[in-house]
C-alpha cells in the first residue's frame, strides 16, 4: 500500500522560498494568483478559490448512434435510428399542437429528448442497446411549460408514433395498450417473444428547472444524455449550479428516493393501485430503485447486478423479498451517521461521469486501486496545455521532482483521481509514475474555468488578462506536483497499486 505523511507546515515553503522571487518580478502574475486565492496564497486549496467552478455545463455521456430499433429483433423493413425517429415523432406532435398555439413552432427540433432507464444504461455501459437486457424504451421528453400530461400531448404523441412505425412495417401489439389495459405503444421481440413498450415522460422546460428533483422539477443530472446535444445549454448557463450545490441536490434526491423505495418494498397493492400493478410489483420495482441509488453512488457493479435481478429474477416472491430487504436495503440505508459517506459517494459518481464525458475514449477512467487502505478511482489526465506550462515552470525552478515530470511526457503522467485527500505520486501498472490530483481540481484546470475567472475579474472591476490566469494556474499545478513528490520522497519508494476494477 502507498503511505503518505501529512502535508504540514514545512511543505508550505515552496511558494515563499521558490515562487516568490518569480512573482515579485511580475506584479500582474502575482495579482492573478492573489485574485484566485485571496486567503491562502501559500498553500492553495480548492476550498479557498475566490471563484467556485461551475458544473452546470451539459456534456453528453453517449452519442445518439448506438440507439437502434433493429430489424433482426423487431422485424420491419430496416434498422431504425431511434433518436432521430423519436425526434420526428415529437416534432410532428408539436406541429399538430401549433395549429392552436402557433408560438410552439419555435420549439420544433429543439425540445430535448433523453433515453434513460435500462435503455440508457445499456448504451452507457456497453456502447449498444442489449435487447436481452432492456425491458422498456424509456424516454424523457422536455417540453414548453404549457404542455403537460393533461394537455393531450402524450396521447397524440403515441398516435403519431404508431403511425410512423407503420411506415417501417412495424406493428405495435395489444392495440396500443399494455397487459394491464393502460395505453402504451409496444413492439414484440421476434427472438425472445418479449414485449418492449415505449414509455414517455413529459417534463416542463421552465426557468431554473435544473435545480430540484428530476421527476418533479426536471432537475439536471450528469448521468443523463440529452439530444439535440446543445438543447439544454441555455438552461445550464442560467442555473449557475456549483459543485457543492449539485452534491446537496443529489443527496436530497438520494434520500427522497429511499423514502419511495421503502414504500416500494413494504407497500401493499390496495385500492386503485390493484388495477394497475401486477402481483409483487412493489418488490420488483424495488430493484430498479436500488439500481438508481447504486448508480448515484458510483457502484456500477452493484447497479448491474440489481438491474439484472429486476429484469430476470425467476425466484419466488419470498426470495425476492429476502434479497431486497436483507442484501441491499440494510447496507444502503442513508442513516444520519453515514451522510458523509453518501456525500463522498455522490461526489465520486459525479466525477466519474464528467471525466468520461470529457474523455470518452480513455478506457482507464474508472479503474480502482488502494492508497493507504483507501479505495481511489482513476479519472482523466490534466489537459495538456496546463501540464506543459507546469512542466516548464518546474524545469525553470530546478525543482526536485522525478525527471519524467520535466519534459513533454508530463501531460499523460498527471491524472485526477476520486476519493483522494491530497496530491500523490504513485506507480501504476502500464502508466509508470503518475501524479494524482484530487478530483475537484478537474473543475479548475480547464478552459471553461479560465473563461469564468476572466469574466468574474472584469465584473469585479479587477480586470485580469487570460494569460496571467493561465500562468497562475500553472503555478498552482506545479505546486501540487511538487507537493506529491515531496510527500512521496519522505515516504520512500512507492509500490505498485492493485487494480481492483477488473471484471471476472
Amino acid at each position: 500500500m502507498v503511505k503518505h505523511q501529512p502535508f504540514g507546515k514545512s511543505n508550505k515553503s515552496i511558494l515563499k522560498e521558490t515562487l516568490r522571487p518569480i512573482l515579485t518580478k511580475n506584479s500582474s502574475l502575482l495579482h492573478a494568483l492573489e485574485f484566485l486565492f485571496p486567503n491562502a496564497a501559500d498553500n492553495p486549496s480548492f476550498q479557498n478559490l475566490r471563484i467556485q467552478p461551475l458544473v452546470a455545463e451539459h456534456r453528453n455521456l453517449v452519442s445518439a448512434e448506438p440507439f437502434l430499433l433493429p430489424k433482426a429483433r423487431l422485424g420491419g423493413s430496416q434498422d431504425i435510428a431511434l433518436l432521430p425517429f423519436i425526434r420526428n415523432v415529437v416534432d410532428e406532435t408539436m406541429r399538430a399542437f401549433a395549429t392552436t398555439s402557433p408560438h410552439l413552432l419555435e420549439y420544433v427540433g429543439k425540445t430535448p429528448i433523453s433515453p434513460y432507464g435500462s435503455l440508457g444504461l445499456s448504451v452507457s455501459r456497453w456502447g449498444y442497446v442489449d435487447w436481452d437486457y432492456i425491458r422498456d424504451l424509456d424516454l424523457r421528453i422536455f417540453l414548453p411549460p404549457e404542455i403537460g400530461h393533461v394537455s393531450g400531448f402524450k396521447s397524440e404523441l403515441e398516435r403519431i408514433l404508431t403511425q410512423e412505425l407503420h411506415k417501417y412495417e412495424l406493428y405495435p401489439v395489444l392495440f396500443g395498450k399494455d397487459a394491464e389495459g393502460m395505453p402504451q405503444v409496444q413492439l414484440r421481440d421476434k427472438r425472445t417473444e418479449e414485449v418492449h413498450g415505449f414509455h414517455f415522460f413529459l417534463i416542463a422546460m421552465k426557468p431554473g428547472f435544473v435545480r430540484g428533483n428530476i421527476h418533479l422539477d426536471g432537475g439536471y443530472s450528469p448521468h443523463f444524455a440529452f439530444f439535440p446535444e446543445d438543447s439544454l445549454d441555455e438552461y445550464m448557463e442560467s442555473a449557475k449550479l456549483l459543485w457543492s450545490d449539485l452534491i446537496t441536490q443529489q443527496r436530497e434526491d438520494y434520500i427522497a428516493m429511499f423514502n419511495q423505495l421503502s414504500f416500494n418494498i413494504f407497500g401493499e397493492n390496495s385500492g386503485k393501485d390493484r388495477l394497475y400493478k401486477t402481483h409483487g410489483w412493489y418488490l420488483h420495482k424495488a430493484f430498479k430503485w436500488y439500481a438508481t441509488l447504486a448508480r448515484a453512488r458510483g457502484l456500477s457493479s452493484l447497479e448491474e447486478d440489481l438491474m439484472y435481478q429486476y429484469e430476470h429474477f425467476q425466484g419466488t416472491e419470498a426470495e425476492l423479498s429476502y434479497l431486497a430487504r436483507y442484501r441491499y436495503y440494510a447496507r444502503m440505508t442513508p442513516s444520519l451517521p453515514r451522510l458523509d459517506d453518501v456525500d463522498r459517494d455522490l461526489a465520486r459518481a459525479l466525477s466519474i461521469a464528467y471525466a468520461r464525458a470529457r474523455n470518452s475514449q480513455d478506457t482507464s477512467i474508472g479503474q480502482q486501486f488502494s492508497i493507504d487502505s483507501t479505495d481511489v478511482i482513476l479519472l482523466e489526465a490534466v489537459p495538456e496545455r496546463f501540464a506543459l506550462a507546469a512542466a516548464k515552470l518546474l524545469k525553470q525552478l530546478k525543482s526536485p521532482v522525478p525527471d519524467q515530470f520535466a519534459f513533454s511526457q508530463i501531460a499523460r503522467r498527471i491524472r485526477f483521481a476520486d476519493n483522494l485527500p491530497a496530491s500523490s505520486l504513485v506507480h501504476l501498472d502500464g502508466l509508470g509514475q503518475v501524479v494524482l490530483l484530487p478530483a475537484e481540481w478537474s473543475m479548475v484546470f480547464c478552459d471553461s474555468y479560465v473563461n469564468r475567472v476572466v469574466k468574474a475579474a472584469a465584473k469585479q472591476k479587477r480586470p485580469t488578462p487570460e494569460k496571467d490566469i493561465r500562468r497562475a494556474l500553472a503555478i498552482v499545478l506545479a505546486f501540487l506536483i511538487w507537493q506529491a513528490s515531496k510527500v512521496s520522497g519522505d515516504s520512500g519508494r512507492l509500490n505498485a497499486v492493485e487494480d481492483l476494477s477488473r471484471r471476472h
